[in-house]
């Protein structure tokens, strides 16, 4: 009798989630009434409240939570195992009903506290740009245009940001992310922030192996960022994932409006770190269609630059591993899964709203 109390128990509760996701699939496929509910209000007060609580425990929540949930997935897989050496049959029953039960309501809540977001496609009104498709003449105009810059601020910087930053020096870049901000909304309102929660990531060089610099995580609302990566990527890092808790989930809007806060912040570093990165992206997509030009824009680097590239690629030479290629395998997976059909190359499409952003200034 508890047996079947317990199966159905379960049963029902699966049962409840699945209509739960169902409906909510059904409200933003047909109601834009409820999507812009949830983008410009929900989503925000969840986002709002998470930050404002969370925002004053000096480590992260999140990650804490995770390490919980590796622990009890071990935990959960050792007993499945032993009932079926066991061969507790009814037991394992339970164990696998309950599993897809524990998944489901994660499922639900991911979705809920930021998975909807993969849906948003405010930006371009947010911002007042219009993305179209672009040509290589173009990429190239901005890949040159984004060097002079990048040329720029290396000269002014010299040699100044080339170390690793300690993770004492986290604190200060993350309010001078904030300030950014700020700076930024007085110009776009959209990107208002409030109620700060930037924490270094708990699992610092674990993360290297995986290829990882920042991550938002959507059950906490905390954006993480990866202290132990070269320090002059840092800036753009945070503003990135500051620019998720925003509700900017795709990784291309993330990367636009990071560079935005960041390359319109006072600080140099700031500047730097996002031209360097808007650079890279379009040289890389530049060098798809027409590798000449991308070698003849490489030859206007200065030293600097081609000595930061290398900086990076030698870090995670160190840390390379067959784990790399699994985690962007999922993590590809992951994003084609929400919306983003060019999966991880998704980054590399902020090049259309550098574009456009370019074409109107």
């Amino acid at each position: 009798m508890d047996f079947r109390k317990k199966v159905k128990g379960n049963i029902i509760s699966i049962l409840i989630t699945v209509v739960c996701l169902l409906v909510l699939h059904m409200l933003f496929a047909f109601s834009h009434r409820f999507a812009e509910f949830y983008f410009h209000r929900l989503y925000v007060w969840i986002s709002l409240i998470f930050r404002q609580v969370l925002g004053k425990v000096p480590f992260s929540i999140g990650d804490v939570i995770y390490t919980a949930w590796i622990i009890s997935l071990v935990i959960y897989l050792l007993k499945i195992c032993y009932k079926i050496i066991k061969r507790q049959w009814k037991s394992v029953g339970i164990q696998l009903i309950g599993g897809i039960e524990g998944l489901l309501i994660v499922y639900l809540i991911f979705m809920i506290c930021w998975g909807y977001n993969y849906d948003r496609n405010s930006l371009e009104k947010d911002l007042s740009l219009k993305v179209n498709n672009y040509t290589t003449e173009q990429l190239y105009r901005l890949s040159d245009t984004l060097l002079q810059q990048v040329n720029q601020y290396k000269t002014a910087l010299g040699d100044t940001i080339n170390a690793t930053h300690p993770g004492a020096d986290s604190a200060v870049m993350f309010r001078q992310a904030v300030a950014a901000y700020e700076l930024a909304a007085t110009k776009w309102p959209g990107l208002r922030y409030k109620h700060p929660c930037i924490k270094p990531s708990l699992y610092g060089h674990w993360l290297n192996y995986m290829g990882v610099g920042g991550y938002l995580n959507p059950f906490t609302g905390e954006a993480h960022v990866n202290v132990t990566t070269p320090g002059f990527v840092h800036p753009f890092t945070i503003c990135h994932e500051v620019a998720h808790q925003l509700g900017y989930a795709p990784e291309e809007e993330a990367n636009f409006v990071g560079y935005l806060v960041a390359s319109n912040s006072p600080d140099v570093h700031f500047r730097y770190a996002a031209n360097f990165e808007m650079f890279m992206y379009s040289v890389r997509q530049l060098r798809r269609q027409d590798t000449t030009l991308a070698g003849e824009l490489w030859r206007k680097a200065v030293p600097g630059i081609r000595a930061d590239v290398r900086q990076i690629r030698d870090f995670y030479d160190r840390y390379r591993s067959p784990v790399d290629d699994y985690t962007s395998i999922i993590y590809d997976q992951y994003l084609k899964a929400n919306n983003q059909e060019k999966g991880i190359r998704s980054y590399s499409e902020v090049v259309g709203w550098l574009i456009a952003y370019f074409k109107i200034r």
